[in-house]
Formats: C-alpha cells, sequence, structure tokens
C-alpha cells in the first residue's frame, strides 16, 4: 500500500462507543461488525475527512510514546481490514 492513499470513513458504517476499552463498527451493507480498540478508534477518527498512513503515523507520533518500529506496517494492515471490509474506501 501506497502510504499517500488517502482512507476515508464510509458514511454508512455505524459507530457504537462499547466502553472505554472499545467500540463497534457496523457495515449494513454486509451485516459485518467489527470490534476496535483506542488504537483501532484512534485511526477511524483521523479518517473521518480523510487521511493517508503518513499522515496517521505523524499523529500517532505526535499522541503516543514508545510505539513500535514497524508502525506504519501495522497501519498499513489495519486499514487493509477496514478497506476489505468496506468500513474505510481508499482512492
Amino acid at each position: 500500500m501506497c502510504s499517500n492513499t488517502v482512507y476515508v470513513q464510509n458514511p454508512d458504517i455505524a459507530l457504537r462507543e462499547e466502553d472505554e476499552s472499545g467500540s463497534l463498527l457496523f457495515n449494513p451493507d454486509s451485516g459485518e461488525v467489527l470490534v476496535i480498540n483506542d488504537t483501532g478508534r484512534f485511526i477511524w477518527d483521523l479518517c473521518e475527512k480523510g487521511s493517508s498512513i503518513s499522515k496517521i503515523v505523524k499523529q500517532f507520533n505526535k499522541e503516543y510514546e514508545n510505539l513500535p518500529e514497524n508502525l506504519e506496517e501495522e497501519i498499513s494492515d489495519y486499514l487493509t481490514i477496514m478497506t476489505k471490509g468496506a468500513f474505510v474506501a481508499s482512492s
């Protein structure tokens, strides 16, 4: 995946906050539910108006410490899952 690809939330997805440790995303077109933790929610929120992997990595570096060396790869893998489930779209 190109780190400049822009990912944006699918506007049909419903978000339900479960508790302080997680949320649910529901895709009404497929019936698929995705459980996301705080990290996944952080990425989800960044995709609200569109965000690239490089922009997401920069935001992680601003907000968190002690990040894994393969952060960009982990974000890319997560966005692949989100894209396959049609929770986000890429362009």
